[in-house]
């Protein structure tokens, strides 16, 4: 078994903790209600005021896709442990449905340690672990992960019991999506307990039971998809800078960039990438046909391109 001790904070740790609020309202649009659920009891953890034997903080995200569960939990991981590729363990529970799965979680034979052991061993035993689409688990999953939410142990195929009591748990579902997204005017409360409700009876009310901090992420609202437009945009237009193209953007830009970049079934997962392909477009047109690519994005039938300022 593989322990790790939590060091007293120091003072530079204590004052990260406290702007941990700000952080990430800087970052996560349109679900500020969140933000004060998930906040003490991620303070909690990195104070050693977590409960002994079990993970430093559960966390059930509820709600459709691309509104935010996803990427709320990698701000975290990066805020509190800095390398997300190296502290994320991420697990799309869409690749474990049947009970065969079991053996790519855990392994297979006295020499396997399956991914988990390999994931916790690149985490060096702290951090976050993403269970994506929980509620996609082979039942036999679920109650493995129980006791992962109980006590902080997994038992890998060759016999070793990994301690998680290092690492924060978080799960997502997009169970009730379908009617958050037809929800018209009810209160968060009202909508909260209902997919809850929901959740209990597909995931089990024993699981749910378990999460320290349940949140239910709303549908975007427009001007949240236009917030998240700017900072993609804002953040590509720096990339560019950084290679000669000196860029800013002009009326109906962030328009284009949510017509395109948001559908109602995916919210914003595709923003991303809309931003970059028209970004780099309106770039690489100018290049190519000599134009200077420095100026201001404008929109011409539904493309970017280059005005020169």
């Amino acid at each position: 078994m593989k322990w790790h001790i939590t060091l007293p904070p120091t003072t530079d740790h204590k004052s990260r903790l406290r702007d941990l609020p700000a952080y990430l309202e800087g970052r996560i649009i349109g679900q500020d209600h969140v933000i004060p659920k998930v906040v003490p009891t991620l303070q909690n953890g990195e104070l050693g005021l977590s409960d002994p034997g079990r993970p430093k903080g559960t966390f059930l995200f509820l709600g459709p896709t691309g509104v935010g569960k996803t990427e709320i939990t990698l701000l975290m991981c990066q805020y509190l442990f800095g390398d997300v590729e190296k502290h994320c363990i991420r697990l799309d529970m869409s690749e474990y449905q049947n009970q065969e799965s079991l053996q790519l979680l855990l392994g297979q034979g006295e020499n396997s340690r399956g991914n988990m052991g390999r994931f916790f061993d690149r985490a060096e035993g702290r951090g976050f672990i993403l269970f994506d689409e929980i509620e996609k688990a082979h039942p036999r999953v679920l109650d493995i992960f129980l006791q992962v939410l109980d006590a902080a142990r997994i038992t890998v195929a060759n016999g070793e019991t990994l301690n998680l009591s290092e690492f924060y748990i978080v799960a997502t579902t997009n169970i009730g999506a379908d009617v958050l997204m037809d929800v018209k005017s009810s209160s968060i409360t009202t909508i909260e307990r209902f997919i809850e409700d929901l959740a209990a009876a597909e995931l089990r009310p024993e699981v749910l039971a378990r999460f320290n901090v349940r949140c239910v992420f709303q549908r975007l609202s427009y001007n949240a998809q236009k917030q998240i437009a700017g900072i993609m945009l804002n953040k590509e237009l720096k990339l560019l800078a950084s290679k000669g193209h000196n860029l800013t953007f002009g009326k109906g830009v962030l328009e284009l960039l949510v017509a395109e970049g948001v559908e109602p079934r995916l919210g914003a997962r595709r923003m991303r990438t809309t931003v970059e392909s028209h970004c780099r477009h309106a770039v690489r047109e100018a290049m190519l046909q000599g134009n200077a690519t420095s100026g201001e994005l404008t929109v011409v039938n539904g493309k970017l391109v280059i005005q020169s300022t």
